[in-house]
């Protein structure tokens, strides 16, 4: 059931109805009211899959709950913690990446020993959204681990934290001692919650339907082909592919951040205009920020951090990399990916300690950062390491290829373009006020603001991609 579609739009007004006219008066049945309604989301794709979510679910409660009671009696729960651990990664490792492995280890073996070996995959269907999940749950088990949360006794309430259905998908990853309290107490209806929620489901929409999907057309023509094109063509769907990856998965987060508010649940801002960083390293604190928290504070910190000289932290910082990479997918083009990100954020932060000042060192150091980090996604984008190259190879201004032939008309492109300016000038006019676009439409003069409303929506219905690709969010394949 995907947000751009109409089915989740009946699906969200039947649930916020009910939620708030039937089910909000006992904090108990609101809870099973949202569970029932989240397992019914994500049955919608797969209702087969429902076992293993809930699977999932059990572990952690229970794991939970019985690393707190050793705890009490003075252990320190670890063994629990190590079976939860190997459950939870096991089940992800065999359903993203048990094909990946054996073909990998089937290749390597054949290479070694100077005979084919031939692999034939097993034919597994990927969980939607099993990455975040699986992630959102460990962190509830390993922050009792630590002490750092409380275990609860509500089961209900927990599994519903696990299978929220606005951020279930793809994230926001939300902690524990964030998201699971919000379960609790009862919530009353508000206005202005509900009226920012709509607006940035409606923003949202706009970011994925009107512009990233407008450029997916020009980029999945490129991608799919890549050794047929050279120069001009190249150029531009890599800079069309920067801007389709942030505006989808940034549009993902803002709905189910605007869907989790019209329920009365916050969840944390996942994007904070990431293409204005001008180092690596706070490129890393505004891009996809409860994954990138997600790993420092379970892996880099456990691994040492930079607690142990400068070696072992580049060490750690290309290990985190290559996990973060390999998250993203089952394949060597996501670990290059993620090494080449981790290897610019060594060189200009732990090696060389690159420290912009001035505002045109700082406009330089911005867009250094944005072009490495867009030809990086050569890698994230294309299937196998023979496609990026192909990419590569035909980088360049020369060529005699013009865009006309890669879908996309003289005025689709000059829309695109015109899109990508005026989203730049946007992110630019919002990092200098810290005042968020909502924000600004919301204080508007009300015809003004409902002037506003009615020009979205009518973009949205009328500039709207709709099926000219696979409209489904990026990261749903995560």
């Amino acid at each position: 059931m995907l947000f751009n579609s109409l089915t989740f739009g009946i699906f969200l007004i039947i649930t916020y109805v009910l939620y708030w006219t039937l089910f909000n008066r006992n904090v108990g049945y609101r809870n099973i009211f949202l569970l029932a309604a989240s397992y019914f989301f994500y049955g919608w794709w797969n209702w087969k899959l429902l076992p293993l979510i809930a699977g999932i679910s059990l572990v952690d409660y229970l794991s939970g709950m019985s690393i707190s009671r050793q705890q009490e009696r003075g252990e320190n729960g670890k063994g629990i913690l190590i079976l939860a651990l190997v459950l939870n990664l096991g089940a992800l490792c065999f359903f993203k990446y048990f094909n990946f492995f054996a073909e990998s280890f089937a290749a390597a073996f054949g290479f070694l020993s100077g005979h084919g070996s031939a692999f034939n995959p097993l034919d597994i269907v990927l969980p939607v959204g099993i990455s975040f999940y699986t992630f959102q749950g460990l962190s509830y088990v390993l922050d009792i681990y630590y002490k750092k949360t409380a275990p609860t006794k509500d089961p209900v309430a927990f599994f519903a934290f696990i299978s929220f259905f606005p951020q279930l998908v793809a994230g926001p990853i939300e902690r524990s001692k964030d998201l699971l309290p919000q379960f609790s107490g009862k919530k009353e209806f508000n206005y202005e919650e509900a009226r920012w929620g709509l607006l940035m489901i409606a923003v949202g929409l706009f970011k994925k339907m009107v512009i990233a999907d407008r450029l997916a057309v020009l980029v999945d023509s490129v991608y799919s082909e890549p050794a047929s094109h050279q120069g001009l063509p190249i150029l531009v769907a890599i800079l069309f592919f920067a801007f389709q990856l942030y505006l989808d998965f940034s549009a993902y987060s803002q709905i189910a951040i605007g869907t989790a508010r019209l329920f009365g649940f916050r969840l944390h801002d996942n994007f904070r205009r990431p293409y204005l960083a001008t180092s690596f390293k706070e490129f890393w604190k505004r891009w996809h920020i409860t994954l990138t928290s997600w790993f420092m504070d379970y892996l880099y910190i456990p691994l040492g951090g930079n607690r142990r000289g400068k070696a072992r932290t580049i060490l750690n910082v290309m290990i985190v990399f290559a996990v973060s990479g390999l998250w993203h997918g089952a394949s060597w083009n996501f670990v290059i990916w993620g090494c080449v990100n981790g290897l610019f954020l060594v060189l200009t932060s732990k090696v060389f300690n690159m420290k912009p000042e001035g505002a045109f060192t700082k406009v330089v150091s911005c867009l250094f950062v944005f072009s490495v980090w867009a030809l990086s996604l050569v890698f994230f984008r294309t299937p196998t390491f023979a496609d990026a190259m192909a990419v590569f190879s035909g980088f360049g201004f020369s060529g005699a290829e013009t865009l006309k032939s890669c879908g996309m008309g003289l005025p689709e492109l000059r829309l695109s373009f015109f899109l990508i300016a005026a989203l730049a000038l946007l992110e630019i006019l919002t990092e200098r006020s810290q005042k968020s676009l909502e924000s600004r439409i919301l204080s508007f003069p009300t015809v003004l603001r409902w002037t506003v409303y009615i020009l979205v929506a009518l973009s949205i219905l009328y500039l709207g991609v709709y099926g000219a690709n696979d409209n489904s969010f990026i990261y749903f394949q995560f």
